[in-house]
């Protein structure tokens, strides 16, 4: 893989092109964007520009230096990431690559340091970080990435240049279903249901069929079904849930509003224009924006079928009223 294979985020892989080409490059980055936009395929290119040995604009993506940091192999390039069931990333994983980052790189031009989720890192953790962030070693480069920016300790903020990546267009999208051997069917609904992460749409296009289950629940008017169903006990599955209900109220509130046109669930047409004529907008948004923070919130459910009740229940005081 190389630069131009990295579906959308046209503005970083410029501003990383021309900080290569400059011999510009910073110290340390923070990669800003919603998950499964390719933040991690973007660091991984920069790390491969850093250590390429090909005379041609870096990354050649042939050389052997490439090749090991593609296959994070390469001595010189540290990936950290939250391990274990806490979701963290602790003090001891930070000391151990900063005191491997210390000495001088072993093969490579330089020590890359990517920080896979620094919203992720202890308090302790993100101290210790923030030290070498304030006075790196010459021969170090730190990449950062973060789906949360606000969760992430101000001062090592103020430390990065910061990159946004964007969410992907929905064409994006498709061409990466397809590539993945999803239905084409299946591939142009997904695309717009995925909110520009091909993660998610990844995901979704696996179980399609889930889905659309989910999206016939929503759409019942028959209450019982869903003390007849069985909530999901997986922090991944109630993510599905929270999304789809999300997506939903949006069509919802849309076919309120306007005409149905723009609705993404156009084959759930009629019970998505039922549902406007009975719950009013505003009352259908809030409900929205109360999900999509249950979502944010998830990680601090220690049981996530907890999160789905809560949810259902939510979902059930909009309908009856």
């Amino acid at each position: 893989m190389s630069w131009h294979d990295i579906e959308g985020q046209a503005f970083a892989k410029q501003i990383w092109q021309a900080h290569l080409a400059a011999g510009t490059v910073a110290n340390a980055y923070l990669v800003v964007g919603p998950a499964g936009v390719g933040k991690r395929l973007l660091a991984q290119e920069l790390a491969k520009a850093l250590q390429c040995v090909s005379p041609e604009p870096p990354p050649c993506d042939r050389c052997a230096p490439c090749g090991q940091v593609g296959r994070r192999t390469h001595p010189d390039v540290h990936w950290l990431q939250a391990e274990g069931s806490s979701g963290f990333i602790r003090l001891e994983a930070v000391r151990e690559v900063l005191g491997r980052i210390a000495l001088r790189p072993f093969s490579g031009r330089y020590q890359a340091v990517i920080v896979d989720g620094a919203h992720r890192l202890t308090d302790e953790a993100a101290n210790s970080l923030l030290k070498s962030l304030e006075e790196p070693p010459a021969h170090a480069r730190f990449v950062l990435l973060t789906e949360a920016l606000a969760r992430c300790l101000p001062t090592i903020v103020s430390r990065c240049q910061l990159i946004r990546a964007h969410p992907l267009a929905p064409e994006a999208l498709e061409r990466i279903l397809r590539a993945n051997h999803v239905d084409p069917e299946a591939a142009a609904a997904v695309a717009h249901l995925a909110g520009g992460s091909a993660a998610r749409a990844l995901e979704l296009g696996e179980d399609w069929a889930g889905y659309e289950q989910l999206m016939a629940l929503l759409a019942s008017e028959q209450w019982t079904q869903w003390f007849e169903s069985e909530l999901p006990d997986t922090r991944q599955g109630v993510e599905r849930l929270l999304d789809g209900m999300v997506a939903w109220l949006r069509d919802v509130a849309a076919a309120a509003t306007g005409p149905t046109t723009s609705l993404v669930h156009q084959r759930f047409e009629a019970p998505v224009r039922r549902a406007a004529s009975q719950v009013a907008p505003a009352r259908c948004v809030q409900t929205a924006l109360d999900l999509a923070a249950l979502r944010d919130s998830l990680d601090q459910f220690v049981n996530p079928r907890l999160a789905a009740a809560l949810a259902r229940e939510r979902w059930l005081s909009l309908m009856a009223a």
